[in-house]
């Protein structure tokens, strides 16, 4: 019965099970989770077509509140808080359904890269650990070690957004069954629901569109992050063992002597290297072209969100559960944001080799002249680092994070001010 569970959580769920798979099957898994990339017609199994339908419809009926009650400032910042978090699951599923080729350009890099540097061993055990020097054993020894924190950021992702649609969707039951007098009927979002006016019926259809669209709306960020940041993680990891493979171009230099067997070695090492990091500079290319316009306005909405978040702890009276709600989406939003600009952060920062760090740490002194200029131009060509952007102006790295944290301060300050 347990194994069948686990075979179970496979399939559906492999970031909660003991074994550590492949970063491209964990990211399909997950996509395909939201129904997305299937074969059936428009691309989408029959389950996420309802499931669109009720996340699409129930955020219009936010955007309905946020248009109807615009003189009340407190029904705006507590629809506006949940309508940011919804708004921004709807560019991702369009991202993600709009921008299909490009991820999977994208994932099958990742898998042809990973699957050459391991000789083309078709199923890896990513727990052995061999503790070699050959280039294979290396080869695994960083695809393992990068491969298992991706698993673990995603179990985080996955755990912290779970449990925080458990308590946004029960806060508002809970606090119905405690209450003493019942003035309307209890809603997991804070939308307009015109079909309660229709009786009993009415309102228990706009409940079943509510919880199908926060659970599918869970389903949509854990895997657009878990694949964003994946991919991040798959980079710096890549960029790690490239810095090492191409300081041992030249083998270890113990000799001095000119070796037409060293300098056909350090050649197609060479080859080697520069493809690889066609390869990564391709796949950060496709990854920036595919996240700059959302993250852009993401930007915007996490600064807006985290203000919104702080004017209501300040200014209303909360339940213990409104203040554990509202806690958990604040924290959520923040480490969503900052695991973006952490990785983001690393892939600026591991793009680029500095002096006696990959080529430019490499055992020149035993090779030709001739093979000492390839290795001076390969050199050249990875001095430079590749960046991520969000939006025209801001690119994606630790300082952005710092930079949007002052910001939500600064106007959640000016609206205290106001307020006075």
């Amino acid at each position: 019965m347990i194994h069948k569970h686990h075979l179970f959580l496979a399939r559906y769920i492999p970031v909660l099970t003991p074994e550590i798979t492949s970063l491209k099957y964990t990211v399909e898994r997950l996509v395909w989770n939201t129904g997305l990339w299937s074969t059936q017609s428009l691309g989408l199994h029959w389950l996420a077509k309802f499931s669109i339908i009720c996340f699409v419809s129930t955020t219009l009926t936010q955007v309905a509140t946020l248009i109807i009650d615009r003189d009340d400032s407190t029904r705006m910042f507590e629809c506006f808080s949940v309508l940011s978090f919804c708004g921004m699951g709807t560019l991702k599923l369009l991202n993600l359904y709009t921008n299909r080729k490009r991820w999977i350009f994208i994932l099958s890099q990742v898998d042809l890269l990973e699957t050459e540097q391991l000789y083309g061993i078709g199923r890896v055990n990513y727990k052995e650990i061999i503790k070699n020097e050959s280039v294979e054993q290396n080869a695994s020894h960083f695809i393992a070690k990068y491969t298992k924190r991706h698993i673990t950021i995603a179990s985080l992702l996955l755990k912290l957004y779970s449990i925080t649609a458990i308590v946004f969707i029960l806060t508002p039951f809970v606090e119905y069954a405690m209450a003493t007098t019942h003035s309307v009927n209890p809603h997991i979002l804070p939308g307009w629901a015109p079909l309660d006016q229709f009786g009993f019926m009415g309102y228990f259809v706009t409940i079943i569109f509510e919880a199908v669209g926060s659970v599918y709306c869970v389903f949509v960020h854990v895997a657009f992050d878990c694949t964003s940041v994946g991919i991040m993680i798959f980079i710096c990891g890549q960029f790690s063992l490239l810095r090492q493979s191409t300081e041992n171009i030249a083998g270890r230099g113990r000799e001095c002597k000119f070796s037409t067997a060293r300098d056909k070695r350090a050649h197609s090492r060479i080859i080697k290297s520069h493809n690889t990091h066609t390869t990564l500079c391709t796949v950060i290319n496709e990854l920036d072209s595919s996240l700059r316009n959302i993250l852009g306005v993401y930007f915007l909405v996490a600064t807006l969100t985290v203000c919104s978040v702080a004017v209501r702890l300040n200014s209303e009276t909360l339940s213990s559960m409104q203040l554990a709600s509202l806690l958990q989406y604040m924290c959520g939003t923040l480490t969503q944001l900052f695991l973006y600009c952490k990785y983001g952060d690393g892939v600026f920062h591991e793009s680029s080799f500095n002096m006696g760090e990959g080529p430019f740490g490499a055992a020149w002194w035993g090779l030709r002249p001739r093979i000492r200029r390839e290795l001076a131009m390969l050199g050249a060509r990875m001095m430079f680092p590749r960046k991520l952007h969000a939006g025209p102006f801001n690119t994606l790295d630790l300082p952005s994070f710092v930079q949007i944290v002052r910001a939500a301060y600064s106007y959640y300050a000016v609206l205290g001010q106001t307020s006075k």
